[in-house]
């Protein structure tokens, strides 16, 4: 099937998140008029990671791509917080290509929520080219499984364990 493979996937992941990087300045500001297309670029970017080939897209797409980003997380407080995070990218994303304006927040605010999603998207990106390697067909069935509670230790801990032990992080990986 065209346009599933992880290497296609992948590479839409990574152009979406360098065009929101080359419209981020070095301070990490945006403008405030690009800040919709950027994170418009971040959910773009999640999706072509979390969303596997064999979905129901017109059936709880958010609802997967949720759980499946928060799954890459090992604490359930870290996944809580995934959760939440990607639940409000959609919500925003939802009502920018809509046409709606997001009205009831102070352009700080929204400007802070860009800078976290843009966290978030680097550390799914990250995880998922650790963890692919392992399943080269789709990551999504493993992401799945440990969101259900099964095989996480094994499928996802494991792996980024080892990693991270071996290559500390540079950023905070507590979002």
């Amino acid at each position: 099937m065209f346009g599933t493979q992880p290497s296609v996937r992948l590479e839409r992941a990574a152009r979406h998140l360098l065009q929101a990087h080359q419209r981020t300045h070095s301070d990490y500001s945006v403008w405030e008029q690009e800040a919709d297309e950027l994170h418009l670029d971040y959910v773009i970017a999640l999706e072509a990671l979390m969303a596997s080939p064999n979905d129901d897209h017109a059936e709880g797409i958010s609802e997967r791509i949720r759980s499946r980003a928060s799954a890459l997380f090992s604490t359930p407080a870290l996944r809580d917080r995934v959760e939440d995070m990607v639940q409000k990218a959609y919500s925003a994303r939802s009502k920018y290509v809509h046409g709606d304006v997001l009205k009831d927040q102070e352009e700080s605010e929204r400007l802070a929520d860009l800078r976290n999603l843009r966290l978030l998207v680097r550390q799914v990106v990250l995880r998922w080219l650790v963890l692919t390697p392992y399943d080269l067909e789709d990551l999504a069935p493993r992401l799945d499984a440990a969101a259900d509670g099964t095989g996480r230790e094994h499928a996802i801990d494991e792996p980024l364990r080892a990693f991270f032990s071996a290559i500390p992080p540079q950023d905070n990986p507590q979002l």
